[in-house]
């Protein structure tokens, strides 16, 4: 009998070990993702206000062009973050918002459709480079008028944003151990079909070891 009991006392320890293992990785998964992801919305963010302000200056002179500019870098980047979240969820039932696509020209819808349909290409890349892209275009024609080592920054805030996208689309596209998985789940279940039978052999009332078990 006291082997049985350790034997028994022991099994429930690994059991409640691994149950807490599991439950403490699921809520770092859980917080470093909504930390990242919320660090990515922030340096998406502060490129937009920084580009919006270095354009200020070109306005009186090139006005048609820095609204051009505008228009495009914030139907794009909005893109971007609904891409983004889009490739990081997981009901495919959820939709999100984002600022009027019908703005863009029909060969970039075209060509996203395209990437994503053919090609299976990340197309929050693609965005990426079409903004880096529409920034250079706009310091080469003035509607950016700020010096290049100032503008860098906006190039590096964008990089930083893309790479915690990454870092979190890592976290979803990983999953649990599969081997630790079955195990924890194995030894769940042992002790789900056991724990009756232990129960009933140790309390004498026949009363209460149905209700116990």
């Amino acid at each position: 009998e006291l082997a049985g009991s350790q034997v028994w006392s022991g099994s429930t320890l690994a059991v409640l070990i691994m149950l807490g293992f599991r439950t403490k990785e699921a809520y770092a998964r859980f917080w470093e993702s909504t930390t990242l992801l919320h660090q990515m919305q922030g340096e998406w963010f502060e490129s937009v206000s920084c580009l919006f302000a270095f354009s200020a200056s070109a306005l009186p002179k090139k006005g048609n062009e820095v609204a051009d500019f505008r228009h495009t870098l914030v139907r794009l980047m909005s893109l971007m973050h609904g891409f983004a979240l889009e490739e990081i969820k997981d009901d495919g039932k959820v939709t999100y918002d984002v600022l009027d696509v019908m703005g863009l020209d029909n060969a970039t819808l075209r060509l996203l459709v395209n990437m994503k349909r053919r090609h299976g290409t990340d197309r929050v890349a693609v965005i990426m480079h079409m903004v880096q892209m529409l920034m250079t275009y706009n310091m080469d024609i003035g509607v950016l008028n700020v010096a290049p080592p100032i503008l860098s920054r906006v190039y590096q805030t964008l990089s930083r944003g893309l790479v915690n996208f990454i870092n979190a689309q890592k976290i979803s596209d990983t999953m649990f151990p599969f081997p630790f998985a079955q195990l924890t789940a194995l030894f769940v279940l042992s002790q789900t079909f056991l724990l009756p039978i232990i129960i009933t052999g140790f309390m004498e009332s026949k009363v209460l070891a149905p209700l116990v078990a």
